[in-house]
């Protein structure tokens, strides 16, 4: 019955109208057949699948309802104040089944329609998050219901290590010193430029991940990069994640996001022949490219400019932060500043997909000698 409704618009956009409990059972229903592997293994199959995600994530969204499924209890041990927070959510630090985990919890908005509109953007990211499965994306638990009844909380691991900002900070030291000079003589070959570039490999990879499943990560940014226990890397906030081939009005299509990691086409899609403001896979490939500067400089993008409007103004008229030496950050090779400057290319069309930045990063770091390791 369900891939008789995925394969009919009418039938889909049906189901767009169910509300309260039979909206509930469907979301059920579709959850089940995701999880479950219901779908045949083949291209017609990972259609279905596909499809499906995009109904479950856009009837939760329509309706504000969760699967039931997706709860969780028995959160202890909640820090009484928010350790961190974003624009619409605090983050808690609280304990679940012996395991340290962050809540994410959304903020009680006083204005109803705010409250709606953030309710639902919450719904769709925990739709978004919790399908996704891979080394270098930060797991999703489940919902919790009860900690902080009614605000509901998404629960993940707790990230002990913080940011790829912070990790790169804490095992910079000495090692920086002087590195123009040993890159001149030992190029590629700098611990800690080796790290760098396994970290910047597999941001990459977990967003070629993304990619693959044909979702846009939408806010990609060194704050919402974590090192896990392992000190591997973890894609996090989907806030602004969508579909990639979402028609008008079932994409992120508000202003919302940082502005120094934002691709032209995102200040003014007019200039590029763009009906709407919408995040896609070529504006995630343009972040990357402002994330790798990003983690040599250990700084934003155009750091040394005060005012965000300058920034874009700068952005639109085809400039770019300059390249990093020692005095600037940690230096980029030639081969690796070639790749970043594909990735930020003025004109949406010009930038690589993300196959064909994952080889060109691949080819390159294997092309790089790789020393034992650093100490982290």
């Amino acid at each position: 019955m369900l891939q008789a409704v995925l394969r009919c618009d009418a039938d889909r956009k049906a189901v767009l109208r169910l509300r309260d409990d039979d909206a509930e059972r469907f979301l059920t229903l579709i959850h089940n057949a995701i999880d479950k592997q219901a779908f045949p293994f083949n291209d017609d199959g990972q259609r279905l699948r596909y499809s499906a995600h995009r109904l479950l994530a856009k009837l939760s969204e329509n309706c504000g309802i969760l699967p039931s499924i997706l709860s969780i209890a028995g959160i202890e041990n909640c820090s009484k104040e928010p350790v961190a927070g974003g624009g619409f959510a605090d983050i808690f630090r609280a304990s679940y089944r012996g395991e340290d985990v962050a809540l994410k919890r959304l903020r009680d908005f006083q204005v109803h329609q705010q409250r709606e509109i953030v309710h639902r953007r919450f719904c769709r990211e925990a739709i978004l998050w919790q399908d996704l499965k891979h080394p270098n994306v930060l797991p999703f638990y489940g919902i919790d219901l009860q900690t902080f009844l009614p605000r509901l909380s998404m629960v993940s691991p707790w990230m002990q290590h913080g940011t790829i900002l912070k990790h790169i900070t804490d095992i910079g030291g000495p090692l920086t010193a002087n590195l123009d000079r040993y890159v001149c003589f030992f190029p590629n070959t700098h611990p800690i430029l080796i790290h760098i570039l396994e970290q910047l490999f597999e941001i990459a990879k977990g967003l070629h991940y993304l990619h693959s499943r044909n979702i846009v990560h939408g806010d990609l940014r060194g704050t919402n990069i974590f090192i896990d226990d392992q000190w591997h890397i973890r894609l996090a906030d989907f806030g602004l994640a969508g579909f990639a081939d979402a028609t008008l009005g079932t994409n992120t299509s508000n202003n919302a996001g940082s502005i120094r990691w934002m691709a032209p086409e995102l200040h003014n899609p007019e200039i590029f022949d763009l009906k709407e403001l919408r995040r896609t896979m070529e504006s995630d490939v343009y972040a990357l490219a402002c994330v790798a500067l990003e983690i040599y400089t250990g700084n934003y993008p155009f750091a040394d400019i005060l005012r965000d409007g300058t920034v874009i103004l700068k952005v639109m008229q085809g400039e770019r932060p300059v390249r990093p030496s020692s005095a600037t950050g940690r230096p980029i090779s030639d081969e690796l500043w070639c790749i970043i400057e594909l990735c930020w290319q003025q004109a949406p069309s010009d930038r690589p997909n993300m196959p064909h930045v994952f080889e060109s990063l691949e080819t390159y770091q294997s092309g790089c000698s790789h020393p034992h390791g650093i100490s982290v």
